[in-house]
């Protein structure tokens, strides 16, 4: 293959995954179709009665442990910048005592994007992880009760129904176990990993990793020929933010952040807008100019882009607006 594959492990119940999402959208956004990315699905936890994270004391006890997630959670948000809920936190109970639904849900997504792609718009599987990942870490949604999982679907255009069907099937149940085969193969057991494919040759990154680390594994596994759109040549205006921003339905700031490589001032946490050179003034501008609206969102805040309005000329994620391909 000319092209890398990033395969990601990841589970969407964990706070790191989460916090990785701004990396995994700055590799697309600067490296287009240079790379391939596909999403395992590890099932982080089965039971949380029987589950044991002695680091962390999570596992056993429902209540402590949701106590413990929760510190975690947190603290984990000032430094990767993804914000969590501030409020009403209780992911496990006796009813809901796992996170293989969540998986199960995000491999039906795929499901059903492939069986029904001339329904959906591309990326519908995406865009569902996307929100069963806020839904989760910021809304304080149990997601992992089933009929919850099957009304989201209808956020990003799939019929309840048809996911409900799909969702109950065995085709997602062999997946999972697959996936779980293939991360045991690799020995995952921390989430996100990152699997690198290039021409026959491999690399794995464990834990969560920096964009900047991620950067120097492709250039270091493909010698160089795998290179970000235009040197990566991303200059940090107006037209080239609002081309980020285009591609998603919201944004938060670490996630332009990421994708501009903003300097983080010393002593600020991750989640801050402030934390950045030159993003509050630039997000000011483009909400003075009616671009862009800005909303409270956890413990953080999220950006939409107003209007349906689109910077010329660019290729979303493939091209800069001052770039040539």
């Amino acid at each position: 293959m000319s092209n890398m594959k990033i395969t990601v492990f990841a589970d969407p119940v964990c706070t790191w995954c989460w916090g990785s999402v701004p990396v995994l959208r700055a590799l697309s956004y600067h490296y287009g179709t240079g790379i391939e990315m596909d999403y395992v699905m590890g099932g982080m936890i089965e039971d949380i009665r029987t589950y044991n994270n002695r680091r962390l004391s999570i596992g056993g006890d429902i209540a402590l442990s949701n106590r413990k997630i929760y510190d975690h959670w947190v603290e984990a948000s000032a430094i990767h910048g993804m914000p969590v809920c501030e409020n009403g936190f209780h992911l496990f109970s006796q009813e809901h005592p796992s996170t293989i639904p969540q998986n199960l849900a995000y491999i039906a997504a795929r499901v059903y994007e492939a069986r029904y792609s001339g329904e959906v718009k591309p990326g519908a599987a995406q865009h569902y992880l996307r929100h069963l990942q806020e839904a989760t870490a910021i809304d304080a949604v149990v997601t992992s009760d089933a009929d919850t999982l099957v009304d989201m679907s209808a956020v990003v255009g799939f019929v309840p129904e048809k996911f409900r069907s799909i969702y109950a099937g065995d085709i997602v149940k062999t997946l999972y176990d697959e996936g779980k085969a293939f991360c045991r193969s690799y020995e995952v057991n921390s989430f996100p990993t990152y699997l690198l494919t290039y021409r026959g040759e491999e690399m794995m990154l464990r834990g969560y990793s920096t964009y900047d680390v991620v950067c120097n594994c492709i250039e270091q596994l493909s010698f160089g020929n795998i290179k970000p759109v235009g040197d990566g040549r991303a200059a940090f205006t107006p037209e080239n933010v609002l081309c980020f921003m285009e591609s998603y339905a919201s944004t938060y700031p670490v996630e332009i952040a990421t994708a501009f490589g903003l300097a983080r001032r010393n002593g600020h946490t991750a989640l801050n807008v402030e934390s950045y050179d030159g993003l509050p003034d630039m997000l000011e501008k483009l909400i003075a100019a009616g671009e862009i609206a800005v909303a409270p969102r956890g413990n953080g805040f999220i950006y939409y882009r107003l209007n349906g309005k689109q910077p010329k000329p660019h290729i979303l994620g493939h091209k800069y607006a001052n770039v040539d391909a």
